[in-house]
């Protein structure tokens, strides 16, 4: 079944080493690009966060946030930046005094702000942690795919009554696509007799023109082609894995084709048909910028 691109899933392992909180947030992307966002001390980790995630997603813009909380890991060590620390409360204090602001600056204001408050572990430490980031990954991971593919299954259904919608459409033009050169042949004969009084008609001339019209607005392949489209359309919303770029190719395939047929075709019926078979196309291709 198809999978959505848009998701969130959040995993947590705790640990004697700390607690390890995942959270994976995805978004609409033509391509799959992770940004990853650890600890500084757990950024040796970057590369296999990323292979683990391109492993089971394959499409989207991926926000990967990895909380390690220490407090009850003995072995960790708090550094302070003080310098950083100085140079975030001058800034403030400037700040207050341009916009001419009461109160005072707070520790909390300055210990909020990134690398005040860092924490240290020595190599051989961090080296053995990446098991449970791991594991804390992959629940998160299991949890997205599983958002991911509920909002896809919305996606199914809506995409499944468009393309029934289109297949209907397409039945209809193939029934008044027979009866198109018949209807063509009656209106020209009427014409020539209403411009010619009533005088007796070149058959041949009129059936050249007849098998010329017949010639031109024959739509017998791009017909073919639809119902093939139609099909593969169908057999890819079903399948597992990535679809998005397959759908969209065969989406711009519909629609040249009924475009094709929507200038060939100068009856009223095929022309409507043909209209409404594109606004369906347009708002499947609309959809498909949010599957994987």
């Amino acid at each position: 079944m198809i999978r959505s691109m848009t998701g969130f899933g959040a995993g947590e392992l705790r640990t004697k080493k700390g607690s390890f909180i995942v959270e994976i947030r995805t978004l609409n992307h033509k391509f799959l690009e992770v940004t990853p966002k650890l600890p500084n001390s757990l950024g040796i980790f970057d590369e296999k966060v990323k292979m683990l995630i391109k492993n089971e997603i394959k499409r989207g813009k991926v926000y990967f946030n990895l909380i390690y909380d220490t407090t009850q890991e003995s072995g960790a060590s708090i550094l302070i930046d003080e310098k950083l620390a100085k140079s975030y409360l001058g800034k403030l204090k400037a700040m207050k005094k341009h916009l001419k602001l009461e109160g005072s600056i707070e520790l909390s204001n300055i210990i909020a702000f990134p690398g005040v408050i860092n924490y240290r572990q020595e190599e051989k430490d961090v080296a053995k942690l990446w098991p449970y980031i791991e594991e804390a990954t992959k629940k998160a991971i299991k949890k997205l795919i599983k958002d991911r593919e509920k909002e896809g299954n919305f996606l199914f259904n809506d995409l499944s009554k468009r393309i029934k919608k289109i297949r209907n459409v397409v039945l209809d033009i193939k029934k008044d696509a027979s009866s198109n050169v018949r209807n063509y042949k009656k209106r020209l004969q009427a014409r020539i007799k209403e411009l010619t009084g009533g005088y007796a008609i070149d058959k041949g001339r009129l059936e050249v023109e007849v098998a010329l019209f017949a010639k031109n607005s024959d739509i017998t392949e791009e017909l073919t082609r639809l119902s093939n489209h139609i099909n593969n359309f169908v057999r890819t919303i079903k399948r597992k894995g990535e679809a998005g770029k397959k759908l969209d190719f065969i989406a711009q395939e519909l629609h040249r084709e009924i475009n094709t047929i929507g200038s060939k075709s100068s009856g009223f019926n095929i022309s409507k048909g043909a209209i409404e078979a594109k606004t369906e196309i347009e708002k499947i291709r609309e959809q498909l910028k949010n599957i994987e």
